[in-house]
């Protein structure tokens, strides 16, 4: 499959056989090895270059994602067998990499001393991809998709949600927040599927429609947006406090439902125990 990648990306065997190191026989062999065990041309040459043909074309996004898997692969069983550590792979959403930063988290990642951490942060949906594909193990994040069965689930923290204003807002000197203290605000709003489901339901109880001006997919953004007077936020306690010292935080007035953070990972995963441990270290 790397061939194909190769061949798409220099259009010429000899260039191939350098990156591979290998002789242009060699390649030519391979070439014609895989069109028979495919079936179908995938090679054509065309004024002193190779093109993939339409077969080729059609396979390449497989060659590419499995090139890359087996790249990533094998860069996770050196570093088990020179280091003897090996590589845990965890996408966050947002607001849970900003919580986990909120907690001791870190600081407990760091005693796992036989592994090597790589974070990545996404949305839920595109997170969930990249487990199913087997470029994540761990996924953390607010709210599992509903088509999500064949993954283990587990809720790992609860946060309510709090009101997000500028530090210095006349709200924070009132005693008794009330929903209509905040008709005459807008605001601005997170991306994130979870927060916006339950922003959502809590303005559906109070039969009232915010004005949003501006979305954001990132709780630094929404800080400096509240603070630059662009609006007010609502997002869930664990990602505060602001280490900047921007913004302030209000219970939020009226009924809401709380943030909960799940972590999700694959069944068939090498090592469910240390899994298992990373987990439990999340918020303790």
């Amino acid at each position: 499959m790397k061939l194909l990648v190769l061949i798409d990306r220099h259009k010429q065997v000899t260039a191939v056989a350098n990156a591979l190191h290998m002789k242009q026989p060699t390649i030519s062999f391979h070439m014609k090895k895989m069109e028979a065990e495919w079936g179908v041309k995938l090679f054509e040459a065309k004024v002193g270059k190779i093109f993939l043909t339409s077969a080729g074309k059609m396979l390449l996004p497989y060659a590419s994602r499995i090139s890359s898997l087996y790249a990533e692969a094998e860069s996770t069983i050196t570093e088990l067998r020179e280091n003897e550590r090996a590589l845990l792979r965890i996408g966050c959403t947002d607001c849970a990499m900003t919580a986990l930063v909120r907690s001791n988290w870190l600081r407990n990642l760091g005693l796992q001393h036989e592994i090597r951490v790589s974070i990545e942060s996404g949305s839920e949906q595109s997170l969930f991809e990249r487990l199913q594909a087997g470029m994540l193990d761990l996924i953390l994040c607010g709210q599992p998709p509903a088509d999500s069965s064949e993954f283990f689930h587990e809720k790992i923290a609860t946060s309510p949600l709090q009101l997000i204003v500028p530090v210095d807002d006349d709200l924070t000197r009132k005693m008794d927040l009330a929903p209509h203290d905040l008709y005459k605000y807008v605001f601005v709003d997170h991306t994130e599927h979870s927060i916006h489901q339950l922003v959502s339901f809590w303005r559906t109880q109070l039969h009232w429609t915010m004005k949003v001006d501006a979305i954001f997919d990132s709780v630094e953004m929404i800080f400096g947006a509240v603070h630059a007077g662009l609006g007010l936020a609502i997002l869930p306690k664990s990602v505060l406090p602001d280490p900047a010292n921007r913004v302030a935080s209000l219970d939020l007035p009226g009924q809401s439902s709380e943030w909960s953070i799940h972590a999700s990972w694959k069944g068939n995963y090498w090592n469910p125990a240390l899994l298992r441990r990373i987990v439990e270290t999340a918020f303790q």
